[in-house]
């Protein structure tokens, strides 16, 4: 399905995207699992729009940085899909695998 925003811009969209990332991290932190399968999921679903074509992994490194007042360079980007994003990804698609059991 593709990601139709009909009642906000992208930038807002984006905004809140990464606040519900931001507030999941805190909560998985502490110790909550709810909160690291949803900070998982959330990561998936970014992913996936990326896969689709609904946005770009330029248009959500932008965000990033904007939300976290960061200025990753598209390298940076890259490092950090591999080194934390991917892995959440796969976590999120490993416990999807594992309820189908």
């Amino acid at each position: 399905m593709a990601l139709t925003l009909k009642h906000q811009t992208q930038a807002e969209f984006a905004a809140r995207f990464w606040v519900r990332v931001t507030e999941a991290q805190t909560l998985a932190k502490a110790g909550s699992k709810g909160a690291a399968a949803l900070r998982d999921f959330l990561v998936w679903r970014v992913w996936s729009w990326i896969q689709t074509g609904d946005l770009t992994s330029d248009q959500v490194r932008l965000s990033f940085n904007a939300h976290f007042g960061r200025s990753l360079t598209a390298g940076q980007w890259n490092t950090l899909v591999t080194t934390r994003l991917i892995p959440m990804k796969d976590r999120h698609l490993a416990a999807l695998a594992e309820t189908d059991l």
